[in-house]
Parts: C-alpha cells; sequence; structure tokens
C-alpha cells in the first residue's frame, strides 16, 4: 500500500488518497472508495500534505479551518469577495481587510446596530466613515457567522510579512491567482481562490527589509530583531546596521506604517540602555532576540505635519534596555 495523504487545500478539503506512483509527473493517486485520477508533481506538492502532518506555514492565511489546516477554496472565495468590495474605497487590500475587521467589531452581534453609532466610531479610527454606505454595513451585517469568524480573525486573508534572508530568493514558490466557480477542479487539482491579490502576496515578503520581523495578533504588533546579526557600516561609516525597515513599510494586514532602525555605534565605553518602555514601545531581549509589542489601537494625536496619526514612538534613538545598540522606531496612520 502506498503512502496516504491529505488534500488540504480544494473545494472539498480532507480527502484523503493513497499516493500509487510518483516516479514521474503526473503523479498517480487512488481515493479511498477506489477511483484512481492523476495530479501533476507540481499540484500534488503544493495541495497535498502527508496524513498527520502540518499544512506548510506558507498557506496559513488562507485557512478556512485552521484547526485541521484545511482551505475551503468556495469559503475564502466569499471572504475574498467581502475584502475586494470594499477595496476601491479604501485604495488596497491590506487596508481594506483591515477595515472590514474594524467595521465588524463596531457591529458586534447586534444586527440592529445603530447607523449615526457606527460611524461615529469610525471617525474616531479614523477610517474614513463618508467612504462607507450604508449597503456597505447591511452586506456586512447580514454576513453568515462563518464569514463573519472568518473577517475577525488575526489570519484569514491577512497576507503575512516573511522575512527574506539575504541572498535568498525573494520566495521560492508564489500562491497563484486563484478562480473558483464551485465545481470540483479537473484532474482533481484543487480549486483556486478567486481574487487572490498577487501583488499583496509579493507585499507580504518583506523586500528590502533586513532582519526585522512583523506579526499581528489583534491590536498588538510585535516586532522581533537579532541583535547578534550586522550588515555593515551605515551610509555615513560612523555606525553598524543592525536591522531596518529601509524606510516606512506598511504593517501587514493594517493601515499603519513602521519605520524602524536598529546599529550600533563603536565607544570606548559604550551605555547601557535603562528604559524598557516608550512612547506605546514595550521593550524585552532575551539573549540577542530583541522584541518590541505596540498597542495599535492606541493613539498620540497628529504629529508635527498634521498628516498623520501618532501611533507609537521612541521619541529618538534610544539605547536598547541592557545593551549598547540603538535604536529609532516609529508608528503611524496617515489622516485621510
Amino acid at each position: 500500500m502506498g503512502e496516504r495523504y491529505l488534500q488540504f487545500l480544494g473545494t472539498k478539503p480532507g480527502v484523503v488518497v493513497e499516493l500509487i506512483d510518483d516516479s514521474a509527473s503526473p503523479y498517480l493517486l487512488r481515493t479511498q472508495d477506489g477511483f484512481t485520477f492523476s495530479v501533476s508533481a507540481e499540484d500534488f506538492k503544493s495541495y497535498y500534505r502527508k496524513e498527520g502532518e502540518s499544512t506548510p506555514r506558507r498557506w496559513a492565511y488562507l485557512m478556512t479551518d485552521p484547526e485541521h489546516g484545511l482551505i475551503d477554496s468556495r469559503t475564502l472565495a466569499r471572504v475574498m469577495d467581502v475584502i475586494h468590495s470594499f477595496e476601491p474605497k479604501f485604495g488596497g487590500f491590506d487596508t481594506a481587510r483591515s477595515a472590514v475587521r474594524d467595521l465588524l467589531n463596531i457591529l458586534g452581534s447586534n444586527s440592529a446596530a445603530d447607523l449615526k453609532r457606527v460611524r461615529s466610531r469610525l471617525q474616531e479610527l479614523g477610517r474614513g466613515p463618508e467612504k462607507v454606505t450604508d449597503k456597505d454595513i447591511k452586506q456586512l451585517k447580514d454576513l453568515p457567522e462563518k464569514l463573519r469568524a472568518l473577517l475577525l480573525s488575526s489570519t484569514c486573508a491577512v497576507i503575512p510579512f516573511i522575512e527574506t534572508p539575504a541572498g535568498a530568493q525573494e520566495q521560492p514558490e508564489r500562491v497563484k491567482d486563484f478562480v473558483s466557480k464551485g465545481r470540483e477542479p479537473r484532474s482533481s487539482k484543487p480549486a483556486a481562490v478567486a481574487g487572490t491579490p498577487k501583488a499583496n502576496v509579493a507585499k507580504g515578503v518583506t523586500r528590502g527589509m533586513k532582519n526585522v520581523e512583523l506579526s499581528v495578533v489583534g491590536d498588538i504588533l510585535t516586532v522581533t530583531v537579532d541583535l547578534s546579526k550586522e550588515f555593515g557600516p551605515s551610509k555615513s561609516g560612523k555606525t553598524t546596521i543592525i536591522a531596518s525597515t529601509q524606510g516606512n513599510k506598511t504593517v501587514p494586514g493594517r493601515s499603519e506604517k513602521i519605520g524602524l532602525n536598529v546599529y550600533r555605534k563603536d565607544t570606548v565605553k559604550p551605555a547601557s540602555g535603562r528604559r524598557s518602555e516608550f512612547k506605546n514601545v514595550k521593550m524585552s531581549v532575551h539573549g540577542d532576540r530583541l522584541q518590541l509589542t505596540v498597542d495599535l489601537a492606541k493613539e498620540y494625536g497628529p504629529s508635527k505635519s498634521g498628516q498623520t496619526t501618532i501611533i507609537a514612538s521612541t521619541e529618538g534613538n534610544q539605547l536598547v534596555y541592557g545593551r549598547s545598540e540603538k535604536i529609532g522606531l516609529n508608528v503611524y496612520r496617515k489622516i485621510e
């Protein structure tokens, strides 16, 4: 008997098959009820996993059943349709995704939520209530509970930022644009999900960033830096670069922007940082691992330019707690 595999992505995720022949592409498979069919080697490796193993992490943001690691393409297509309907209003997939979650949180479980209160809360969040129509709000009110739960989650359809190591390919396996018609695909090839934004998938690979890992759970942004790494001297030659976003980057799945620089300056008697907290920035160091947390729900008013709202800041370059490296961090949201 050949090895057993689970199809984790498709219109019928969870189908268990037996791998009969993988000597050449296409592979020969057989279902539990004895039906034999072929799948290309590439699709088999992308959409099937060995029974008992977990779904590859690169698919995590497409999961509709995170408990079992399954992706129902028809369900996800409906999730994407909701987000895409808001995309023209908010100027991009990531921002639309975040706005939909904010709206659902405002609405809560109250299907008769007062529209005036909804718009007032949107104004407080800087979401531009004039962009959202009564029809938009009704669409969200009428969503089935399963779709609401997926859109409220911090992972589904949230394009992740993945640090690309120096010298590595940008992303060896890119997710294809999906087109789901609600049919079983030919040769049992899993159906793709309608409207997965190709550009946004690429955007999730933090191209150009150095030694910076970003993750968001709820409203909490976590930034991780390996202080043992070095990327050579800065342009001035006076400091050594440890980590950098190399400009301001969008926080994954949100509308906020982040700018970060960490560097080391060689001195005869280096000082050590004594503060672990700054403006909405909490800092902890474990060995060479620096971790910063920011509450994205907080605001500190407009910046000096009046064009952005301050979310968090070290307010200049500060010493890393208990270390001699220096860090400069700013998180903000544009005022629309």
